[in-house]
């Protein structure tokens, strides 16, 4: 038996698929906003593939990354680092993975916010660790508890795992109660992995926080180019950390998984992530139009459900205030509707709910069917 983590949302994307086979259900799930085609990309950014490619190496990149994306990462999405705090990863998922097993050992206690992207907890467990979850308020707009947060790290904690913009609720916080978990976290002596894939799609810059790694020497920043910046087919990803202890063990790990990224890949997105105002701007443009729907959003195919209008992100969590569960509901939608959701036990919570993403072109049609709308 191997080591790797074996991920639920996996098993279910199988089981949902193979439930499903004989339809075409269409992801109104998904976190990113709509993916860009090529096309569109390179209007949005004001030159061609063909203009940034040109007689690019095809040799390895350096285990860090190359300088040029470091120097984009730095320069433009982070306000108090260098070039030596940035790994650059194959996505985020690897990332991750570097961080926790860096980071990690067995019988360390994590604490994590919840609900929850199952990866961010799923690699911490499969290493030994001992997790235990903070969760938000549903009933105070996903609200997160301080003084929880504080009488979890009096028992001992080796790292907190948070994720603001958060998936899957569209919860954030207050830039003061950032500051406040960044007090704590020194106060204990505790480790701060910040999941910020979707920094930048702030309905208002008013919510954007600070990168964690730009205010504390044990924060960790974790980014990708495919959430917020909406480019998935590039795979990119990338963290950053002050303690140069923590990175050259990241790269160490790094080494026996991808090495580098592709040339290609890191060259592209080094020139593309310098017009990040223009890529969130366009997203943001779909996502606010969507959100005016959010208000009807009180049923699904008659089935009530409750939400939160988001004021970060492109998610939601619906909880579910009918009979039937949220499982139960995801296959109603899905076979009346040919519309595939998430549901809350991917996410380590007992709520019954739903994820929906409201970040795409489709949005408006999938809000017609399940509210019976012609």
């Amino acid at each position: 038996m191997n080591n790797f983590p074996k991920l639920a949302m996996a098993r279910f994307s199988k089981r949902i698929s193979d439930q499903f086979s004989h339809q075409k259900l269409i992801p109104m799930h998904n976190t990113n906003p709509q993916p860009f085609t090529q096309g569109e990309l390179e209007q949005t950014i004001g030159c061609s593939f063909d203009s940034i490619l040109q007689n690019v190496n095809l040799g390895f990149t350096p285990d860090a990354g190359t300088l040029a994306l470091r120097q984009t990462l730095m320069d433009c999405h982070y306000e108090n680092i260098s070039i030596e705090d940035v790994v650059t990863h194959a996505g985020a998922q690897e990332a991750l993975f570097c961080a926790f097993y860096a980071l990690l050992k067995e019988n360390d206690k994590v604490l994590a916010v919840a609900p929850i992207f199952e990866p961010l907890v799923q690699i911490p467990l499969n290493i030994g660790c001992e997790v235990s979850y903070v969760h938000l308020q549903a009933e105070n707009n996903w609200a997160l508890d301080l003084g929880e947060v504080e009488e979890n790290f009096k028992l001992g904690c080796r790292l907190f795992v948070i994720n603001f913009p958060h998936n899957p609720t569209g919860a954030t916080l207050t830039e003061n109660d950032l500051l406040k978990i960044v007090a704590l976290c020194k106060k204990y002596d505790v480790w701060l992995l910040s999941d910020e894939v979707f920094r930048g799609l702030e309905h208002s810059v008013d919510y954007r926080l600070p990168a964690v790694a730009d205010i504390y020497d044990k924060g960790i920043s974790v980014g990708v180019i495919s959430k917020a910046f909406a480019i998935p087919g590039i795979r990119v990803g990338w963290l950053v950390c002050k303690n140069q202890q923590f990175i050259d063990e990241v790269i160490d790990i790094k080494g026996y998984i991808s090495i580098c990224n592709s040339q290609i890949d890191e060259l592209l997105a080094s020139v593309i992530l310098k017009k990040h105002e223009q890529l969130t701007a366009r997203n943001l443009a779909i996502i606010l139009q969507n959100k005016t729907l959010l208000a009807g959003l009180n049923n699904l195919l008659n089935q009530k459900v409750e939400i939160v209008v988001p004021n970060v992100g492109c998610c939601l969590f619906a909880q579910v205030k009918a009979k039937m569960d949220a499982n139960s509901l995801l296959e109603k939608v899905a076979t009346q509707s040919q519309y595939l959701l998430y549901p809350s036990n991917l996410f380590k919570t007992d709520l019954e709910a739903l994820r929906i993403g409201f970040g795409n072109h489709q949005f408006s049609e999938f809000f017609k069917k399940v509210k019976g709308e012609s």
